[in-house]
């Protein structure tokens, strides 16, 4: 009984995220339009930032947009440069078919010295295709040379990638505008900068870990591996994965899969380490043996079948919550923002259901490990725009923050109505959330689309709203 429960729960969970909301003869609204915020910076320590357009939906011929630009304080080739280059003060970019957004890059040139004050606004001003397609409402952008401190903003994030609803994780820092979208799969194993040698795992890239009983990774065979739990289980097989095979949900690094990596060599175990990518047999399984060396890291690894063992070496970086390695292809990688850059994630990531890890859509995770804490507000459903827009600073000193980064995690949202969670369908109408970034500052965040029940959004592009409370 206990597992046709479990095969009927996620058999319903298949058929409500199946459906879909599109029908044929149903004709859809224009394409929109807009840039992705309307003010971001150019940080003293950064040399160029991009400038991003996006559509409300991917359009089935190419785009051509014209972007007009004026300057303030600064001079075109003297002190700033564009990449398509302009002519007579416009840039022409072309939204490929089947794409969703397009940048352009603003750059410093080299040796130009900068107040902090100067600044080019860009505004949308032509468009190349006009049946079934407008410029929205936010046709302008100001880009400031120097650190800017936003008031708010509306932003959608670039989760999506072609017809790949979750292909990206996506890094927001709220203060600048900004989101960061790295591919999920880009990376395996993260290893932290800080004081601790703590190993976390990938969980956008549905990776999970377990020990082997040995210390040499020469030794350890496909017999090893039969003998461990089973690290690819599916959630829909009535055992489900281990719990001990993720890292805590809450992102505390004391609940890692890996304990604190050791100065004693002999100390530290073999691990098991599969990604969705390597999940196939057991033989495809990674094994993993992490040391120390110096203030970093040194990592063996090979696959369970293979003899040959590969090694290599990972060093801290302080302005980093962590450095992050790809077992696929050998190499560490970029992918969070600096620590004190950003302030959540939205991924593909592991939540818990029925008491099981489940990987799962539009997880949100906070930056605990840069220092962000995170408190939701309930409202009544029907005023949670009014609650939204009245909640001030004064009201701070009532709620109770938390540093577990799944404080939001999948409770912004709801795929299916059932009996432990019901209610409509997509985004839930009676919450929102407060952070407290890195630096210090408080933003009120709301969740508006998330391509469900018809709210004209794009499943993977979800649409936030945050505005500066202190």
């Amino acid at each position: 009984m206990k597992k046709l429960l479990y095969v009927l729960f996620f058999t319903s969970l298949l058929v409500f995220n199946s459906c879909s909301s599109d029908d044929d003869d149903i004709k859809l609204p224009d394409i929109t339009i807009d840039f992705a915020s309307s003010e971001v910076g150019i940080d003293e320590d950064k040399t160029s930032q991009d400038i991003t357009i996006n559509l409300s939906r991917k359009s089935d011929v190419a785009i051509d947009v014209t972007v007009t630009l004026s300057a303030t304080g600064v001079t075109y080739n003297t002190d700033f440069v564009t990449d398509p280059i302009t002519a007579d003060n416009n840039i022409k970019i072309n939204i490929p078919a089947g794409s969703t957004s397009a940048s352009f890059r603003v750059s410093k040139v080299n040796g130009a010295l900068f107040e902090g004050t100067e600044n080019v606004k860009f505004q949308l001003s032509a468009i190349s295709v006009t049946d079934g397609v407008k410029l929205g409402d936010k046709k302008e952008v100001t880009l400031t040379f120097g650190t800017i401190l936003s008031q708010g903003d509306i932003l959608t994030l670039d989760g999506k990638a072609g017809d790949v609803v979750y292909a990206n994780s996506v890094y927001v820092d709220f203060s600048s505008n900004t989101q960061v979208a790295i591919d999920r799969k880009s990376w395996n194993l993260g290893f932290h900068s800080g004081s601790e040698f703590r190993v976390i795992l990938n969980e956008a890239y549905a990776t999970a870990a377990t020990a082997s009983t040995k210390t040499d990774i020469t030794a350890v065979t496909i017999e090893d591996a039969n003998a461990a739990i089973d690290i690819a289980a599916s959630a829909m097989s009535a055992e489900g994965l281990s719990i001990n095979a993720v890292d805590s949900f809450d992102g505390a690094l004391s609940g890692t899969v890996f304990p604190e990596i050791s100065a004693n060599e002999s100390e530290n175990k073999v691990y098991f380490v599969a990604s969705e990518g390597n999940k196939t047999s057991r033989d495809q399984w990674y094994k993993v043996k992490v040391n120390r060396k110096g203030n970093g890291y040194s990592v063996q690894y090979a696959k369970v079948g293979e003899t040959t063992i590969k090694t290599v070496d990972i060093s801290k970086n302080a302005a980093y919550n962590f450095s992050f390695l790809s077992l696929d292809n050998g190499s560490v990688v970029n992918v969070e923002p600096e620590a004190k850059k950003w302030d959540i994630m939205w991924s593909y990531y592991v939540g818990l259901t029925m008491n099981r890890p489940y990987f799962m859509q539009d997880m949100v995770l906070s930056n605990n490990i840069g220092g962000a804490e995170v408190v939701e507000v309930l409202t009544d459903a029907d005023k949670k725009d009014e609650a939204y827009n009245n909640f001030k600073e004064a009201d701070l000193a009532s709620l109770k923050f938390s540093n577990a980064r799944n404080t939001i995690g999948n409770n912004w949202r709801r795929t299916a109505s059932m009996a432990s969670d019901p209610g409509p369908i997509g985004v839930k109408k009676d919450r929102f959330y407060v952070v407290k970034d890195p630096n210090g500052s408080y933003y009120k965040l709301k969740f508006n689309k998330m391509g469900l029940n018809n709210d004209t959004g794009e499943r993977g592009r979800p649409e936030i709203e945050y505005a500066l409370v202190k």
